[in-house]
C-alpha cells in the first residue's frame, strides 16, 4: 500500500471521535496483544488485523476518566505544565499533569488550570497550588486561589530559553517601529497574541488572512527556504543538519503551537530522510505525523488550529501532486486556492464568516514574510537588542499590515454560516475525489471552486428569532437574534458569543447590560449601540428583565428563561 499512514489515522481518529461520545474503557494491553498477533498473519488480513488493533488504540487512549469530587471545595494540588501557556485579559489557562494533591484521584491525570494575575509560568514549570475544582463542559478545570500559588522553574531545562524569548519580546516592545508592528510581529515571530486587541485582528479576520498571523507550517516553509539560502556556502548534509538544529529550538520560541510542533516535525522527517538517502512521501509524512499527535494528545483531533493546519497542508500536498508539471508561480496560486477550499468548512464551522479574498491575498501577503522571518532570525540571535536591525525587519511587518489592510478595505466580507457535521464530511469528500480523480486540470479547478458555491449555499445559517441562553454562574447570559439583527443580554465579554454573532449574520448589533465597566474597549467596539439599564429595560420590540431567572418578552410571547446552555426557536409554538 502507497499510503498506509492514510488509513492507520483515519482508524485511530474514527475511534477517539466515537470514544469521545461512548467513553468504553479498554485496557491498553488488548490492542497490544491484537498488534502482536496482526504478526501471525500475512498480506491483506495482517493489514485489516492492524487496523482494528489501531481502532482499540484509539478506544484505550480516549477514555476519560471523570474524578468524582465536591465543586468548590478547596484542595492542594502539585502538578507540571504541559502546554504553553495562553495568556487572557486577566490571567492566564493552560494544561497541567497533577504529580500531588489533597485528592489522590486527581493524581497522574492531566486538567486545564486557569490561573490569575499569576507570572513566570512557563511550559515544563512546576506550580503547586491552594484552590478550587469547576466544571464546566463536563470537563474539570482547576483554579488557584491568588496568593496561594507557588511556581518552581529549577528543574525546567527550557526555562533559560523561555525567560530569553521573554526578553527579546521586551526588547521588541521598545525597538519597533510602533505599537501596531509589535502587535503584528510579536504574533509572527514569537506565535504571542496577547498584544493583539481586536482592532488589530478585525482586518486578518475580514480577509481571511487570519492564519498568516498565526505560526504554522507556512512559517516554517518560509524559514527552511529562507535559512537554506543564507546557509547556500554550505555542503547540502551541513546545511540539513544545521536546520535540523535550528527548527527544533525555533519551535520552542514561538511556542510549540499544534501547527508549529507539527510543522517543525515533519521537518525533520524531510531531513532525516534526506541524510540518510531513506524515501520520503509528503502525505505519509503527514498522516504519520497527525497519527504521532493523535496518539500522545487525543483531544488535539477536536482542536480548530490542528483541523485547519491539518486540512491545509492536506490540500496543498494534493495540489502540488496533481499541478505538479506547472510553473512554480501557478502552483502556489492553486495551492491557495485548494488550501482556503479545504479549510472553508472549519471556518464557517467555527466562526460563521468567509472572505473570497484569502484565496489571491494568501500569496501576496505572504510576500513580505519571506525578508520579515529571516531578519527575524538575525534579531532572535542578537535578542532584539539592535534597534536599527529591528526597524529594518518591522519595515515589512509594516508593508505585511498595509495589505492585509487593503485587502480589508475591499469589503469582501460575509457573515451568516452554520454547515452540519455530515455536510461538511460530504464537501470533503467529494472535494477530495475531484482532485484524485482522472479529470483534467481546468475541470478540477472548475468542479472545485463550483462544488465551494454550493456549500456556502447550503450552509447559510436559518436566521429565523432565536434566543440563545448560555450558563453562567451568576447569571446566565441571553443572546436574541432576528434576520440579521442581534441583542445581547450580558455583564460580561465573550469571544463565543462573538463566533455565534457571526454564524447569525448580525449585521446591527446591541448590548444591553448593567455592568459596561466590565467590557473592554476593543469588545465594545463590535456594536452599533450600547444600552445601560437597571432590573429591566425595553428597547424596540423586546423587553427584558432580570429576576431569579431572566424574563425575555418578543413582540408579546414571554419566554422565563432558566441558567443553562439551550437554543429556543421562537416561532415554534
Amino acid at each position: 500500500m502507497i499510503y498506509p499512514w492514510v488509513v492507520l489515522f483515519i482508524n485511530l481518529s474514527l475511534a477517539v471521535v466515537l470514544n469521545k461520545y461512548l467513553n468504553l474503557n479498554i485496557s491498553i494491553l488488548v490492542p497490544i496483544l491484537v498488534i502482536i498477533l496482526s504478526f501471525v498473519f500475512n498480506g491483506v488480513i495482517r493489514f485489516l488485523v492492524l487496523n482494528l488493533a489501531i481502532f482499540l488504540l484509539g478506544i484505550s487512549i480516549s477514555y476519560k476518566e471523570k474524578p468524582v469530587l465536591q465543586i468548590n471545595q478547596p484542595i492542594f494540588v502539585e502538578c507540571v505544565v504541559s502546554s504553553f501557556p495562553d495568556y487572557l485579559g486577566f490571567g492566564s489557562i493552560f494544561n497541567c499533569k497533577v504529580i500531588n494533591s489533597s485528592e489522590k484521584q486527581l493524581i497522574g491525570k492531566t486538567f486545564p488550570v486557569f490561573a490569575k494575575y499569576e507570572e513566570n509560568i512557563y511550559f515544563l514549570s512546576r506550580i503547586a497550588f491552594l484552590g478550587k475544582a469547576k466544571e464546566k463542559d463536563g470537563n474539570l478545570v482547576l483554579m488557584p486561589t491568588r496568593y496561594f500559588l507557588k511556581v518552581d522553574n529549577s528543574d525546567n531545562f527550557l526555562y533559560p530559553i523561555l525567560k530569553y524569548r521573554e526578553n527579546c519580546i521586551s526588547n521588541y516592545g521598545q525597538n519597533a517601529i510602533s505599537y501596531e508592528t509589535f502587535q503584528v510581529g510579536s504574533a509572527l515571530i514569537f506565535g504571542e497574541k496577547r498584544y493583539l486587541d481586536l482592532q488589530t485582528k478585525k482586518p486578518f479576520y475580514q480577509t481571511g488572512l487570519a492564519h498568516l498571523i498565526a505560526i504554522s507550517g507556512s512559517h516554517i516553509a518560509i524559514l527552511f527556504l529562507s535559512l537554506s539560502f543564507i546557509l547556500f556556502f554550505l555542503s547540502e548534509r551541513k546545511r540539513l543538519m544545521t536546520l535540523g538544529l535550528i527548527l527544533p529550538v525555533y519551535g520552542v520560541l514561538t511556542g510549540l503551537g499544534i501547527p508549529v510542533v507539527r510543522a517543525v516535525f515533519m521537518s525533520l522527517l524531510y531531513i532525516i530522510s534526506k541524510l540518510f538517502y531513506l524515501k520520503n512521501n509528503s502525505l505519509n509524512i503527514l498522516f504519520f505525523t497527525s497519527f504521532i499527535f493523535v496518539f500522545f494528545s487525543p483531544e488535539s483531533l477536536f482542536s480548530v488550529s490542528f483541523q485547519l493546519s491539518f486540512l491545509a497542508v492536506f490540500g496543498i500536498i494534493l495540489t502540488f501532486e496533481v499541478f505538479k508539471d506547472l510553473e512554480n508561480w501557478q502552483k502556489v496560486l492553486i495551492s491557495s486556492l485548494f488550501a482556503t477550499l479545504f479549510t472553508l468548512p472549519v471556518i464557517l464551522y467555527y466562526f460563521g464568516n468567509f472572505s473570497p479574498t484569502t484565496i489571491f491575498a494568501t500569496p501576496i501577503a505572504s510576500l513580505p514574510l519571506y525578508p520579515l522571518l529571516t531578519i527575524s532570525v538575525l534579531n532572535l540571535l542578537t535578542g532584539f537588542e539592535i534597534s536599527f536591525l529591528v526597524k529594518i525587519m518591522d519595515f515589512f511587518t509594516l508593508i505585511f499590515i498595509q495589505i492585509v489592510k487593503f485587502f480589508s478595505s475591499l469589503g469582501l466580507y460575509f457573515t451568516g454560516f452554520s454547515p452540519s457535521i455530515w455536510l461538511i464530511f460530504i464537501y470533503l469528500a467529494t472535494l477530495t475525489f475531484i482532485l484524485i480523480y482522472n479529470l483534467n486540470k481546468t475541470q478540477k479547478i472548475a468542479l472545485s471552486t463550483n462544488l465551494a458555491v454550493v456549500f456556502l449555499i447550503f450552509s447559510k445559517s436559518d436566521l429565523s428569532p432565536k434566543i440563545y441562553v448560555f450558563e453562567n454562574k451568576v447569571y446566565p447570559v441571553v443572546l436574541f437574534t432576528d434576520n440579521g439583527k442581534c441583542y445581547l443580554f450580558a455583564d460580561f465579554e465573550s469571544k463565543k458569543i462573538l463566533n455565534i454573532m457571526n454564524k447569525e449574520g448580525c449585521e446591527y448589533k446591541v448590548l444591553l447590560t448593567e455592568k459596561r465597566e466590565k467590557f473592554s474597549d476593543e469588545f465594545l467596539s463590535e456594536f452599533d449601540i450600547i444600552k445601560d439599564f437597571t432590573y429591566q429595560i425595553s428597547f424596540e420590540n423586546i423587553h427584558y428583565k432580570k429576576w431569579i431567572n431572566p424574563i425575555l418578552t418578543v413582540e408579546g410571547k414571554v419566554f422565563e428563561l432558566k441558567n443553562q446552555d439551550l437554543v429556543i426557536m421562537v416561532n415554534d409554538d
